[in-house]
């Protein structure tokens, strides 16, 4: 039908093609561009209130640095300090780790140790430990162990200890071996 048209109606019929695809193409771009308005608003919105949030906190932290707060801080950070010298392992010579792991290599089976105590007075070490014996021969046996072990000198067992015959609860008081201090001392 186009080819029987004239050549004045022709042009006019090619600019309203025209018109009308351009017309199409700009709607076509309109609604893209309102579609992504429409999907990327909430994210603006939220990064924009995210900024406005980090700025109010670093304007709130700035004020509380100027208030004086450092001062605080220092005398925390210096007492943490010295608590960390305290537990320094280079003060730990005395090792009661060591020590525990020679009283459980000399305990025998029946006896059940329910404490240790390490009390230290100048540079004498006294050592104890509690627990339950099943017997008297147990309870003596495991005492011979530890006086026989070289590491523990004046190993006492109060005779009290001895006056029941089952269930014993004991209390052992030693002190460490010269030799042995010396090397128990040594890493």
């Amino acid at each position: 039908m186009f080819k029987l048209l004239t050549d004045e109606e022709k042009q006019k019929v090619a600019h309203e093609y025209v018109l009308r695809r351009v017309i199409v193409i700009l709607f076509a771009l309109i609604l893209v561009l309102i579609i992504g308005i429409v999907g990327l608003l909430p994210s603006y919105i939220l990064s924009d209130i995210r900024e406005n949030e980090m700025t109010e906190r670093t304007r709130i932290v700035e004020g509380v640095g100027q208030k004086g707060g450092e001062v605080e801080l220092q005398a925390w950070l210096e007492k943490i300090n010295r608590e960390l010298q305290i537990l320094s392992p280079v003060l730990d010579t005395d090792r009661p780790s060591i020590f525990i792991e020679k009283i459980i290599d000399q305990k025998v089976s029946g006896t059940h140790i329910t404490g240790f105590s390490w009390v230290r007075v100048k540079d004498e070490i006294t050592l104890s430990i509690n627990g339950v014996a099943l017997d008297r021969q147990t309870l003596i046996a495991f005492e011979n162990g530890i006086k026989s072990s070289g590491y523990f000198s004046e190993v006492t067992l109060p005779v009290s200890n001895l006056a029941k015959d089952r269930n014993i609860d004991f209390q052992i008081k030693f002190s460490l071996a010269t030799s042995a201090s010396r090397s128990l001392k040594t890493p």
